[in-house]
């Protein structure tokens, strides 16, 4: 039985979240849940685990602080399938970094080719697979360069073909025309260069992945959309939605300001804000994982927001876990692509991008206590 269900854990939760979404969010939320009798005590050891308890128990003292209004506790069920790391780490812990990679890479690949479909075949403006074209490509981004995962340490020549990944997931970032995601894949570019720097021949495999995706643009005539996706950030096409975000952050630094140690609650985030700067009411959150717990939680929300977003880099606080580049590469991964990404619009809460990120988590948590119990000291 959790044969089949890790096998539907890895095609939901990394083959179908760039094509069908909610679907694919369902049924991996539901593995998740299914596996909770994996569970094993030594997981509870992990530091990310750990993290992420520091960082939920911080949330809960700030609603208690606030008054644990009953709208308040609504962001901890919105945080809850942060739960199944737990699950996931003990179904995925035999699962090696090539198969997870080659995973993360088939759903890459179907996400820039469902991406090309709705832009080339359904003339859609931006490319959305169904999802809002900032989530799809957040989704592909990240399985994209993670897909690298498989060709970390490894010295066949079968690695190479990782490269694909990144490649998939810079056509689904221009495909959907979206900004945040964009600036993501370079931070996960810079990441995976200085992983693979020792490989030089993967090394430069990725330093030409650029050219290569600039040589395709002029061959399919996209060229243009690309660059307009650069100065996009300036243009006054995309100046209203500028102008709202830097309303929405001023805000969540003026609530800050009112209340640094516990926020002001979730409740009412969005309706504090709206009094204090003229943000228009079809935005239901800040759009910035950082402002929105900064607002909500205060001082106790950003320890939040660093106890989720940046967990993975606790692995390397084991010098076991140092010691596999596999570990090292998922942590920065894991840790930097989802923290680039929730800079300009929330990660946390969104489901298809939250439970991506806790997939992953799951997996690194695997890893990390796969290398703690190899260690013999």
């Amino acid at each position: 039985m959790f044969e089949a269900i890790r096998a539907t854990l890895l095609v939901s939760g990394l083959v179908f979240p760039g094509i069908a979404a909610y679907t694919a969010v369902y049924v991996t939320l539901a593995c998740m849940a299914l596996s909770l009798p994996c569970v094993e005590r030594d997981v509870l050891r992990s530091r990310i685990v750990l993290g992420l308890a520091v960082g939920l128990a911080a949330l809960f003292v700030s609603i208690l602080l606030n008054g644990a209004a009953p709208g308040d506790w609504t962001v901890l069920l919105i945080l809850l399938p942060f739960v199944g790391v737990l699950p996931v780490a003990a179904v995925l812990k035999r699962v090696t970094p090539v198969h997870f990679g080659t995973f993360c890479l088939l759903g890459a690949i179907a996400a820039a080719m469902i991406g090309a479909i709705d832009v080339f075949a359904l003339d859609a403006t931006r490319a959305g697979g169904g999802n809002n074209p900032i989530h799809y490509a957040s989704v592909g981004a990240m399985l994209g360069f993670v897909s690298l995962v498989g060709a970390v340490g490894n010295r066949s020549g079968a690695r190479f073909v990782f490269v694909f990944g990144p490649a998939a997931a810079a056509a689904a970032v221009l495909l959907s025309e979206s900004r945040g995601p964009m600036l993501a894949i370079c931070v996960l570019m810079v990441i995976a260069l200085a992983i693979f720097w020792r490989d030089r021949k993967m090394f430069l495999a990725l330093l030409a992945l650029p050219l290569a995706v600039a040589l395709a643009l002029i061959a399919s005539g996209e060229g243009q959309r690309a660059m307009l996706l650069f100065w996009d950030v300036l243009s006054e096409r995309t100046q209203s939605s500028n102008d709202q975000r830097w309303l929405m952050y001023n805000a969540a630094l003026q609530m800050f300001l009112q209340s640094p140690l516990s926020g002001h609650g979730f409740g009412n985030l969005m309706e504090t804000a709206q009094s204090l700067l003229p943000i228009h009411e079809r935005y239901d959150n800040l759009h910035s994982d950082f402002a929105n717990l900064a607002a909500l939680g205060g001082i106790l929300g950003i320890i939040t927001y660093f106890g989720i977003v940046f967990s993975p880099l606790l692995a390397l606080l084991s010098s076991a876990a140092r010691s596999d580049r596999a570990i090292v590469f998922l942590a920065l991964a894991v840790s930097g692509g989802n923290a680039t990404l929730g800079l300009t619009n929330a990660i946390l809460g969104i489901l298809p991008q939250m439970t991506l990120f806790v997939l992953m988590l799951g997996y690194l948590v695997a890893l990390e206590r796969r290398a703690e119990l190899a260690d013999p000291q």
